[in-house]
């Protein structure tokens, strides 16, 4: 998956009721209800509406991409949060976010996406909130997972987190991943799946999680009826014409549910 641009966080920002809108239709599930689904095991209260998080832009790396910490607090205020970007970067941005009460903090570079909650000194990392986040989504548009295959796409932080919480919530995983070197590093911490090529995987399944860099190795053809797919990142590895057959079954945005599934760990 790739880094997101500009043109990206300004169409998942003005896009974002839009998503939720198809979230609703293919899974049943709003984005707070979602995030809480993905968070809570047990009866436990998480308290979204009125918490205080702070999003910082980090200019370390390749830099601040414009508009995506404002796009990260977009989500988090739809969510309830009061939320919002501090005017300085970096650790001048940190000083000032804890300075005004910040609970939570948001940060991102190169490497990493995280939400720091300062009083429990406690992280959250975006890599396996959107994989649960998605794997969630998927269970809730499918009815179930219970002994459904579902083929991952891909062993990358996301792949391997996914093909984890799949496993968990009782789907069989087919994993179709070109990069042996990932295949055995996977089976060596003690992830469950069947490796297979991806024209067996599409064969066997009609539930598809997406976490391939690829983009457009599925056909319309390919797809079989009432297939869903669970996108999370950019670029989908389905072609405009098979996104169009799947309608609301393609589940794609590529920052909202991450960002509300890590909102709703980090204040656990």
């Amino acid at each position: 998956m790739t880094r997101l641009t500009e043109a990206d966080v300004t169409a998942l920002t003005r896009d974002l009721e839009a998503f939720e809108a198809r979230l609703m239709e293919a899974t049943g599930l709003d984005l707070r209800t979602l995030a809480l689904r993905s968070t809570i095991e047990e009866d436990r209260c998480v308290q979204l509406r009125g918490s205080r998080i702070a999003a910082v832009p980090m200019s370390s790396g390749e830099g601040v991409i414009p508009g995506f910490t404002e796009c990260v607090v977009a989500i988090l205020q739809h969510l309830g949060c009061e939320a919002w970007v501090t005017a300085q970067p970096d650790v001048r941005g940190m000083q000032a976010a804890v300075a005004a009460g910040a609970e939570i903090i948001f940060l991102a570079d190169d490497q990493r996406f995280i939400a720091l909650n300062l009083t429990k000194a406690s992280s959250v990392d975006d890599d396996p909130a959107t994989a649960d986040g998605y794997a969630t989504a998927l269970r809730a548009a499918a009815g179930d997972l219970e002994g459904r295959g579902v083929l991952v796409l891909g062993l990358g932080p996301v792949g391997r987190a996914a093909a984890r919480r799949l496993t968990a919530l009782g789907a069989s995983v087919f994993v179709s991943e070109p990069d042996e070197e990932r295949v055995s590093a996977a089976r060596e911490v003690g992830i469950e799946f069947e490796p297979v090529d991806l024209a067996t995987g599409l064969a066997r399944c009609d539930l598809i999680f997406d976490a391939s860099p690829a983009a457009g190795i599925i056909d319309a053809g390919d797809l079989k009826p009432g297939t869903i797919a669970a996108v999370p990142g950019l670029p989908s590895a389905f072609t405009a014409e098979a996104q169009d057959v799947l309608g609301v079954r393609h589940i794609h945005d590529p920052l909202a549910v991450g960002v509300a599934v890590m909102a709703a760990r980090a204040l656990v």
